[in-house]
């Protein structure tokens, strides 16, 4: 029998094997035989003990194929040197030059060393670890916002700061998880896009507005506008009261040109000053916590309650402007060494204040109502100590963010109605803007049965 030397197998012999390209040189003449290997590559026995419990893996495969740009050939990358430049060995084009298909199959664990299993069962990919970091930090700031924004320095700085950045990881981690079919990933971002939305964002879905029995004869429709004083193009004001109808009108940085609109108004009962308001129902009694009480604490906020006769019975609404604190935020911005002192001076000064402005809010009669601007998102433990027995309106009875601030790429919930519990809110929306930093807040009550 005559016996033939074996031939050496050429590359173009490989690329007819199935069409495609299934090894390079030698090092893979025997793959064809041995497909189905370990699926797993361990870390060395010399791992240190902490790390027993986790170990690196590669991808559930040992072979990493990848077409050529021109797409006729597949062919087998060398796990050792997967992110270094590669071209094709029969029709010499590049491969993935780039790297963004690398880059996906590595974020979706199908790459050498792309995975952390755990426990032997449980194998996190980079993608689910990208999530997961981002879902951590949305926890972080919830917990932060919500516990000690307004009572400690640095997150008092990050409550008022814009919101909507913390939301721009949701999309490029939401479609990677959809492209590279990666469930997990796509759960963990889906549920801290709602974390996010509703513990950051301030979101706010209104259900609260079919909750309650009220008086549907008595409904009010209340409105807080910020005018941001004496602006070189003044609002006029005057023709959006006739457009918007409201019972009550609560105006803010009410200033000169503001005041002499509104104090012509038909049909409805002033009181100008720097907050000034308007309202259908006769004005019964007035009375104010006096501008050197806040200014010895070294505030500038505003307080003044009214008494109102509405056809139904009378009942008090409080208009309020707190302080910001903007100024000690510059400092901070402009590097002094004493920043953070003058942020918690300030804050300090802001509680002080909402202390003194409820109290002005409680020695009414009552029913209560509060609007205004108050400075501060319901996250603030100010807010939280001295507001929240109130019912905001906007939380209650409003659909969507209600950021009524407008300041550059920040968006915040500051300015509010607050109605205390012989009213049911009905609805809440924001107006639309007309030239003022605010956006107005119209709000709706009834009394309660």
């Amino acid at each position: 029998m005559e016996h033939r030397a074996p031939r050496k197998l050429l590359p173009t012999d490989v690329a007819r094997c199935d069409s495609h390209v299934q090894a390079i040189g030698d090092r893979f003449a025997n793959e064809r035989s041995n497909r189905r290997t370990s699926p797993t590559t361990h870390m060395p026995a010399c791992a240190p003990p902490g790390c027993r419990f986790w170990r690196m893996t590669t991808a559930p495969r040992t072979r990493f194929m990848l077409r050529c740009d021109s797409g006729a050939h597949r062919v087998a990358l060398d796990p050792a040197r997967y992110w270094h430049p590669v071209g094709c060995p029969v029709c010499k084009r590049p491969i993935d030059r780039r790297r963004i298909r690398r880059m996906g199959a590595f974020l979706a664990g199908r790459a050498p060393r792309s995975g952390v299993r755990f426990g032997g069962a449980f194998r996190l990919v980079p993608l689910d670890g990208l999530a997961l970091l981002w879902a951590v930090v949305i926890l972080l700031v919830t917990l932060l916002l919500h516990t000690v924004a307004d009572a400690w320095w640095p997150a008092t700085v990050l409550l008022f700061l814009g919101r909507w950045p913390w939301l721009l990881p949701a999309f490029p981690l939401f479609m990677a998880a959809l492209i590279l079919r990666q469930r997990r990933a796509a759960l963990i971002t889906l549920g801290t896009t709602v974390l996010a939305l509703f513990g950051v964002m301030e979101f706010s879905l209104g259900l609260g507005r079919f909750v309650g029995d009220s008086d549907p004869d008595t409904r009010t429709r209340i409105i807080t506008f910020n005018a941001e004083g004496d602006t070189p193009e003044t609002i006029q004001i005057a023709p959006l009261v006739a457009a918007w109808d409201p019972d009550v009108l609560a105006v803010q940085e009410c200033a000169e040109r503001t005041r002499a609109q509104l104090s012509r108004m038909p049909g409805y009962m002033t009181d100008v000053g720097y907050t000034c308001l308007v309202t259908k129902f006769p004005i019964v009694a007035i009375d104010s916590l006096r501008r050197t009480t806040f200014a010895k604490a070294g505030g500038v906020g505003y307080a003044k309650r009214y008494r109102l006769r509405a056809p139904w019975g009378e009942f008090d609404l409080t208009n309020v402007h707190l302080d910001t604190p903007r100024k000690a935020f510059e400092t901070l911005m402009d590097g002094r060494d004493d920043a953070t002192g003058l942020i918690e001076e300030k804050t300090a000064v802001r509680n002080l204040e909402s202390r003194l402005a409820r109290r002005l809010v409680d020695q009414g009669p009552g029913p209560r109502l509060v609007a205004g601007d108050f400075n501060m998102p319901t996250e603030s433990s100010i807010f939280r100590e001295h507001w929240s027995s109130l019912t905001d309106g906007f939380a209650h009875a409003g659909m969507g963010f209600g950021s009524s601030r407008l300041a550059g790429w920040i968006r915040l919930r500051i300015d509010h109605v607050l109605a205390d519990e012989g009213w049911v809110v009905k609805s809440a929306r924001l107006l639309p803007d007309y030239g003022s930093d605010h956006l107005p807040v119209m709000v709706e009550v009834e009394r309660r049965r």
